[in-house]
């Protein structure tokens, strides 16, 4: 269980990508308790559900994922 400690905490992933019409548009979320690989994919597929009609597939989804301390946490 120690082996993976380091690894598992709380991730701000940015997802940065355009809509149809050509407008940026930035999604932020917080997720907890998963690896900075597992919060990339979970904001990805977020994306594409909650924008499913509305995004342009032939840009790229830009995801940035970087940790969250613990006052930073308490903001939210």
């Amino acid at each position: 269980m120690m082996l993976f400690a380091g690894r598992v905490q709380d991730y701000q992933v940015t997802g940065l990508f355009r809509d149809g019409e050509g407008r940026s548009v930035c999604e932020e979320r917080i997720c907890h308790n998963m690896s900075k690989k597992e919060a990339k994919m979970d904001m990805q597929m977020y994306i594409l559900r909650a924008y499913s009609n509305s995004i342009d597939l032939d840009r790229p989804i830009k995801i940035n994922c970087s940790p969250v301390t613990k006052s930073r946490v308490a903001e939210y």
